[in-house]
């Protein structure tokens, strides 16, 4: 699966001129016959679905369930605003790292305001990575600010 994530990676971040309308058609079609495959697993806890709690089944099947209405009636990443860009990747990465029992490396992406300006970015890091800078963010608020 994480080939699929790779290329949703490539095709959200790749700019519109470089990236052919057929390879973008078709990441939405690979993504919708990649997650009717998932569901056929996890509702037959078949292969790698069959460890999977039935919450973790009831998570996976409704977190598909808005992916596939995110892009719905979508026939490329040109269909999708930023912010509905990063929550398919998101959401992917989730079902990937479920499916993976690879809960800290999946990727997690914000939009963050640029600092002084009205731009926004794209931040991307594991989701270890985003629970090491809030725990020392926390530390560092209970120690009053202080930097040791």
């Amino acid at each position: 699966m994480k080939f699929a994530g790779l290329l949703l990676a490539l095709a959200l971040s790749a700019p519109v001129a470089h990236a052919s309308v057929d390879s973008r058609v078709l990441m939405l079609d690979d993504i919708r016959a990649q997650q009717q495959q998932i569901r056929y697993g996890v509702e037959n806890k078949d292969g790698p679905y069959r460890d999977l709690s039935a919450t973790e089944r009831d998570e996976l099947l409704s977190k598909q369930a808005k992916l596939l209405h995110l892009i719905e009636g979508k026939r490329s990443t040109s269909d999708l605003n930023e912010e509905q860009k990063t929550e398919v990747f998101n959401t992917l990465e989730w079902i990937e790292g479920a499916v993976n029992k690879a809960e800290n490396e999946r990727m997690v992406c914000e939009r963050r305001a640029v600092l002084g300006s009205t731009r926004k970015e794209r931040v991307c890091k594991t989701a270890a990575e985003w629970n090491q800078e809030r725990d020392a963010a926390r530390n560092q608020m209970d120690r009053g600010g202080k930097v040791n």
